[in-house]
């Protein structure tokens, strides 16, 4: 059996729509802007005035709350370089930041163990501000895994109670 090719049927419902002068273009005559003509229908032209106005507005900066140093670890490389910059800052960045690199790498351990202990002691005073603030954190008392629903409208879920003294054998609640 031969299939025979179909021909293919031509849709006349949809009609392009083309400007008066063949384009697929044509300019507003209230705002002047070039607009497609297939959306010429929702084009509005004040509330785009308006919109504008609010893009020229200053936008509101993003207010940061930055960390006092105290609040953040810091390596002990980082506290050499904060001294080193201190001390010999002539201007120039990269050149300061190329010799702290290399009077690092060239530090004895005895040298550097100077600096070992006061990130230390940055770390800890970081630490225990995390504990006192995580101490003063309000824990709400209602949990979602201490819920006893937990997995009670899961299909998937499967309770099992595990004997903590067993060599891993399953007993079924």
């Amino acid at each position: 059996m031969v299939y025979q090719a179909r021909t293919r049927k031509r849709v006349h419902g949809i009609q392009i729509r083309r400007g008066p002068d063949g384009s697929a273009f044509q300019k507003c005559e209230i705002c002047g802007i070039s607009v497609a003509v297939a959306l010429a229908d929702m084009h509005e032209c004040e509330p785009r005035k308006d919109v504008k106005k609010l893009k020229c507005q200053p936008r509101r900066a993003i207010v940061v709350k930055e960390q006092r140093p105290i609040d953040q670890p810091k390596s002990a490389f980082r506290v050499f370089m904060e001294e080193f910059v201190k001390t010999n800052m002539d201007g120039n960045e990269l050149e300061v930041d190329k010799k702290d690199f290399e009077t690092w790498k060239n530090m004895t351990r005895e040298e550097r163990f100077l600096y070992f202990m006061k990130a230390d002691k940055i770390n800890l005073a970081y630490l225990k501000l995390l504990r006192r603030e995580e101490n003063d954190m309000q824990w709400r008392a209602d949990d979602e895994a201490d819920l006893a629903e937990v997995g009670k409208y899961d299909w998937n879920y499967e309770y099992y109670d595990y004997d903590s003294e067993s060599s891993g054998d399953l007993i079924l609640a």
